[in-house]
């Protein structure tokens, strides 16, 4: 386990709320700024046990999900609403593993990014998720972002809208356990830089992709219920932010 440290965290609810304009949602439909922000609910780092997972969407908590998660790991799975505030690096490489998705906007989607990335130089595994690389709408910037770190980007920068089941094609442990899942909310993806694909969608889609270090993952859905979809989502995160740990990583694969 990494050391930790507490951080404090300022709350900027005031920014957003302030606007007086509604805010929208890559999801479709729109409400007050200022009734959708909430709680960072972070665990005390002397309070953590086993692996340490941030859930940080762009989205309200989902503690069914987090809870899910948690009972694969082991560990503790906290929200941090980047609705509302940006995670400093420190406070991100204080998790062993960093999952996000869009679909309200960031309070600051460059500069999340850039301390996305500085918490993988540090060795903090990231999880990418569904509108990350969705430029029509809500989206994830900065150096996260690039190709030196995500495998992926977007070409038309939009989203298939269309729901379609998992190929059962996966061969990396991101999928050890995992038979199905599916999405209506799916990216329209490209392997970019040193990114390599992992599983594919019935329609062709990439289903996830990964850095060759693993320390950088996009997972082509969610299993977030503001969502919807269905499956083994929280086995497939899990297995995510577990696979990036070990040392020798490529030597590993499904059996």
């Amino acid at each position: 386990m990494k050391a930790t440290r507490i951080v404090m965290i300022a709350a900027v609810v005031l920014v957003l709320a302030g606007l007086g304009v509604a805010a929208t949602r890559n999801t479709g439909g729109s409400s007050d700024p200022g009734a959708i922000l909430g709680q960072h609910v972070l665990t005390p780092p002397d309070q953590r046990v086993g692996e340490t997972i941030l859930y940080a969407p762009s989205e309200a908590d989902d503690p069914a999900l987090r809870s899910a998660i948690a009972a694969y790991t082991g560990g503790t799975v906290d929200y941090f609403d980047t609705r509302a505030a940006t995670p400093d690096v420190a406070t991100l490489q204080s998790y062993d593993c960093v999952y996000t998705w869009a679909n309200y906007a960031y309070l600051d989607n460059v500069g999340f990014g850039n301390n996305l990335a500085g918490a993988v130089d540090s060795g903090t595994v990231v999880i990418l998720g569904a509108f990350c690389t969705y430029t029509s709408g809500n989206s994830l910037s900065g150096q996260i972002m690039t190709a030196a770190y995500s495998p992926v980007y977007s070409p038309t920068g939009s989203n298939h809208f269309a729901s379609s089941n998992y190929a059962g094609d996966g061969t990396t442990p991101i999928h050890n356990g995992v038979t199905t899942y599916e999405c209506f909310f799916r990216d329209i993806l490209t392997l970019q830089g040193a990114g390599l694909q992992d599983g594919s969608y019935q329609d062709g889609e990439i289903a996830h992709a990964y850095r060759p270090d693993f320390k950088v993952i996009y997972s082509n859905g969610s299993g977030a219920s503001a969502l919807g979809c269905t499956g083994q989502w929280a086995l497939l995160i899990a297995n995510a932010c577990q696979v990036g740990v070990p040392v020798e990583l490529q030597s590993i694969s499904i059996e």
